[in-house]
Formats: structure tokens, C-alpha cells, sequence
């Protein structure tokens, strides 16, 4: 009896065609929308570099729009800055006739975030073949995004500090009066508004590693020449407890100005921190900041709860 040959079936590359194709028309998106973006971003306008670079680091797979995707804002400032911006110069503030504000309402932000000291930088790491210095302001930009997660809405302010100073014949040691006067507008701008934080970097770097994972410090900062001193000690110090108790390596004693305001007469909950130091870079103060992040989704959960 004769064997029957049964001929085999070819592989089919249907499969993989679909594949191939898929994968040209995300590149051909992924080149295309990386071009734009990179050309909509004027190379002296630093605020929204550090901004985009905020935005970048907060973003993690799974929680990432189809924009910041095709950007590859996958790790950190630093990962995402050489995957989208090669060939920045140096940046600087342009110096404006009058503040400029951008910033906009989110839901109802209950937080209002802001940088006295505005022009305080972090040591830029590898960012310096790039000539960008990540600032304060990304760093609050990294807080607005890293409590956006926990559904906690806030503000970050964008108004330049340096301008007001420059209209109203005010020094840089006037900062606190800068600031201040832009404070005085959120009540009736947010009304929803119920904390305020300054956030600052120290002119002490320290950092604390765990799990090679490196951690910019953290430092609450007091003021007591004012009447309500005590209740502005009392938020920090709940915000510390809690720091303290689960990363306690991050946070060091809360800072005590006996003959300083801060401008925390302002609202008993006026918050001033210190994140990170000079020479920390801005991953370090990025996984500080979500720890930051933690304490006060904490807070707000009690106080509202």
C-alpha cells in the first residue's frame, strides 16, 4: 500500500505583515509629533522646559497619555531629555515688562504651589551637555503632576518673580514681598484654595539611598516671628511625623527662623519646604517629591476626611 504524501501547510505571514505595518505607521506618528513638539519649544522660554521635564518624570507606563508616549516620557527630567531635546542652547529668563500668569484651574485645586526663590537651581548632572538647568519650578510642576495621581488638584504658579521685583523697585532679598503679593490674589483667583506651599532648595546637599534608589532631603522650614507660628508648626510637623515614619532617611529636623515670617502669617496653612540641595540632581529630588506627594495625600485624607 502507498504512503500518502499530505503536503505542509506554507507559513503564513499574514500575521507578521500586520505587525510590520503597525509598527511603520507608530514610527512614522512617533517622528512626526516628536518634530512638532520640539519645534513649538522656543529655546529661551526655560519655565516650559522644566515644565515639559516635570510632566516627563511623573509619567509611568500604563499612566501616560498617547502625547507623552509618542514622546517617551518613560523614566525621568534626565532619560526623557536626551530621547526628545538634542540640541537646546543655553536658556535663561527673558526679562518682561510686566508677570505673565499661565497657570490654569484644574477641577478645584485645593492646593496653590509657588517658588519665592524661583531662580534656584539643582546641579544639572548630564543635563549640562545640554546647558539646561533643571529649577524649583519643575519641581513643583513634578508635585502638581504627582498629586494630580491621587485625584488632588493644584496650582503651580507661573508668574515671573524677577519681573515683579523689577516693577515694583524691589531687590531679591524683597522676594518674600514678590511672592507675597501674588498670595494675596489666590483667594479670590482659587477660592477653593486651602493650602499653600513654597517650595525652595537648600544651599546643603544631602541625600540618603535605599535600595539604590537616591533620595533628595527634605526640610520643613518655620517661621515664628508671627502670632499663628504655632499653627503652621502644627501642619508641618504632621507632614514630617508621617515622612519620618515611612522614609525617615528623606527628612531632616524642621528648620526654626526666630525672627522670620515666611510669609506664613499669610494662612495657618502655609507650608515652606526645602527640596533637595545644590548639588542633588533633579532624579533624586523627583523620587523625594513623591514621597512628599505621600504625606500630604495623607493630610488632605484627614483633614477631610
Amino acid at each position: 500500500m502507498k504512503k500518502r504524501f499530505i503536503a505542509r501547510k506554507k507559513p503564513s505571514f499574514k500575521i507578521l505583515k500586520i505587525i510590520i505595518c503597525l509598527f511603520i505607521i507608530y514610527l512614522t506618528c512617533f517622528l512626526t509629533i516628536k518634530l512638532l513638539f520640539k519645534n513649538q519649544i522656543k529655546m529661551s522660554d526655560e519655565k516650559r522646559v522644566n515644565e515639559y521635564l516635570a510632566i516627563a518624570s511623573n509619567n509611568l507606563i500604563g499612566e501616560i497619555s498617547i502625547i507623552d508616549l509618542l514622546n517617551m516620557n518613560l523614566v525621568s527630567p534626565d532619560t526623557f531629555l536626551k530621547l526628545t531635546f538634542s540640541n537646546f542652547k543655553k536658556l535663561e529668563y527673558k526679562k518682561q515688562d510686566k508677570a505673565i500668569k499661565v497657570s490654569k484651574e484644574i477641577k478645584a485645586p485645593i492646593i496653590y504651589i509657588y517658588n519665592t526663590h524661583q531662580s534656584e537651581n539643582y546641579d544639572p548632572g548630564t543635563l549640562s551637555i545640554y546647558n539646561i538647568t533643571p529649577t524649583v519650578y519643575m519641581t513643583s510642576v513634578m508635585l502638581q503632576k504627582a498629586l494630580e495621581k491621587k485625584d488632588i488638584y493644584s496650582i503651580v504658579e507661573d508668574a515671573d518673580i524677577k519681573s515683579i521685583l523689577n516693577i515694583n523697585n524691589l531687590t531679591y532679598s524683597d522676594s518674600y514681598q514678590a511672592s507675597r503679593l501674588l498670595l494675596n490674589e489666590t483667594p479670590q483667583k482659587y477660592p477653593s484654595v486651602k493650602y499653600f506651599i513654597d517650595i525652595h532648595r537648600d544651599s546643603v546637599t544631602d541625600r540618603y539611598i535605599e535600595d539604590d534608589k537616591s533620595y533628595a532631603k527634605l526640610m520643613f522650614v518655620i517661621g515664628m516671628n508671627h502670632k499663628n507660628y504655632l499653627q503652621n508648626e502644627k501642619l508641618m510637623v504632621r507632614l514630617y511625623d508621617y515622612i519620618k515614619e515611612n522614609k525617615s532617611g528623606i527628612i531632616k529636623n524642621n528648620y526654626y527662623g526666630k525672627n522670620s515670617i515666611y510669609n506664613q502669617n499669610f494662612n495657618v496653612n502655609t507650608i515652606l519646604i526645602e527640596v533637595g540641595g545644590v548639588k542633588n540632581t533633579i532624579d533624586e529630588v523627583y523620587n523625594s517629591v513623591n514621597i512628599l506627594a505621600e504625606a500630604i495625600e495623607y493630610i488632605v485624607g484627614e483633614d477631610n476626611g
